[in-house]
């Protein structure tokens, strides 16, 4: 009887194929322009990759397969050897000759029956290769510092991570330090940085001082807010735009926490709704209240954000984190509840994220009720923005003092509120 499922994966492998030389044949901007292949020969290349191995499941033998490959890997020399020796500027390009060779293997995966897995890896193909511009401008603003800084947390995410012991450390009753889990954090909140990082890098300066606090809430609130406040001392007239990209990055940070907690512990999903996103809706109250104050709007050059890779701010966080993870379990150990929420307030006034993540880390292990975990992030976003806002209140221009303590007081108060409801 005939194999219906064969036709379909052969089907995919010639569809993936066509899919791609459509796009790489619509790259070519000169119609004589000579190229190594079009829309037919990628077509045929992914029908050619999952044929093969349809022959060689036949023969008991992937040498057609392999053999097949090597075949179009010379034939694909060939024609790079014959049009650069046409072409006066020299070598053409690779992309298309690579593409191809990728869309063979592609089409194996089609036999192979791994058809998600090829659909995946066909958009990604194609991303890279429609986003030609974007990506080679975004690689032109990057510095070699940059650079030099992604490669050591590459370092740190690919070969030191995998390596470290996935068990539990600590004296009895206190075994909460897990060194895989607290690198997995700080990967985690790191990635997330770059986010911002490279979102920043993307929209470049003079996108006006809203833009900016948004992005600088998901790259760092505190970094932002110090940033902006030495900006106020030699740009008077801004003040009101600073303290309303403050405000923006302060409310962003509670977005931005939630969405990582949710995405660690999505069964606390919903409890941690109203704590963490409430106290937002003052700030972005307050905000656009300033934006609305604001006879005309004025830009001014974008913060300098450092790149979020570097390797020692990453080893300070692990450290932070690992301290506050432990003294929040001793404190609820050796003195209940009402100890954890004195260690989650002097927490906060260094970093409201370590805490979060740590009392997450707990109530996933089944020690923390809910509750005391919603009471810790609170009482910690309570002493997170008194840290940030005295920052303005001491540093900041008088004008700008002037339009944070508002909403400031406004968060506190709301933040408190919320407090008393669950407490």
């Amino acid at each position: 009887m005939t194999d219906i499922s064969v036709f379909y994966r052969l089907a995919l492998a010639l569809g993936i194929g066509f899919i791609i030389g459509l796009q790489r044949e619509h790259s070519y901007f000169d119609a004589n322009d000579s190229h190594p292949a079009g829309v037919r020969t990628f077509a045929l290349s992914g029908l050619l990759g999952a044929l093969l191995p349809f022959i060689g499941s036949l023969m008991g033998s992937q040498v057609p397969f392999i053999v097949g490959f090597i075949l179009v890997g010379l034939l694909l020399m060939t024609s790079h050897f014959v049009n650069g020796q046409a072409k006066k500027e020299g070598i053409i390009g690779l992309t298309t000759s690579v593409s191809m060779l990728l869309v063979y293997l592609l089409g194996s995966l089609c036999w192979f029956n791994r058809l998600l897995e090829a659909c995946a890896i066909m958009v990604g193909l194609l991303s890279l290769l429609s986003f030609k511009e974007q990506i080679h401008s975004f690689a032109q603003k990057l510095s070699k510092e940059d650079i030099l800084a992604t490669i050591k947390f590459a370092v740190i995410t690919a070969l030191v991570l995998p390596f470290l012991p996935n068990e539990f450390y600590g004296p009895t009753g206190l075994k909460v330090l897990n060194p895989f889990n607290i690198g997995l954090f700080v990967v985690f909140i790191s990635g997330i940085s770059f986010i911002g990082y490279v979102l920043v890098k993307i929209v470049g300066p003079g996108k006006g001082i809203g833009i900016t606090g948004i992005l600088g809430g998901i790259a760092s609130s505190t970094a932002l807010t110090l940033n902006l406040t030495q900006r106020s001392r030699g740009n008077q007239s801004y003040s009101g735009s600073l303290a309303m990209g403050v405000i923006l990055s302060w409310s962003v940070m509670y977005i931005r926490l939630f969405i990582i907690c949710s995405l660690l512990c999505p069964s606390i999903m919903m409890t941690l709704a109203i704590p963490m996103l409430v106290p937002m809706i003052p700030g972005l109250m307050y905000a656009a209240y300033l934006k609305y104050k604001e006879d005309k709007t004025r830009n001014v050059a974008s913060s300098t954000f450092t790149n979020p890779f570097e390797l020692m701010p990453a080893i300070k966080f692990g450290l932070i984190f690992t301290a506050v993870l432990f003294i929040a379990n001793a404190a609820r150990v050796f003195f209940g509840n009402e100890g954890l929420l004195i260690s989650s307030f002097l927490a906060g006034f260094a970093d409201m994220d370590a805490i979060a993540l740590s009392v997450i880390e707990m109530n996933a292990n089944n020690s923390l009720p809910e509750k005391q975990v919603v009471l810790s992030i609170l009482f910690a976003g309570i002493a997170n923005t008194i840290t940030k806002g005295s920052m303005v209140i001491l540093f900041g221009e008088k004008t700008m003092k002037k339009a944070i303590i508002p909403a400031m007081v406004l968060i506190l108060l709301v933040t408190g509120g919320l407090i008393g409801v669950y407490w």
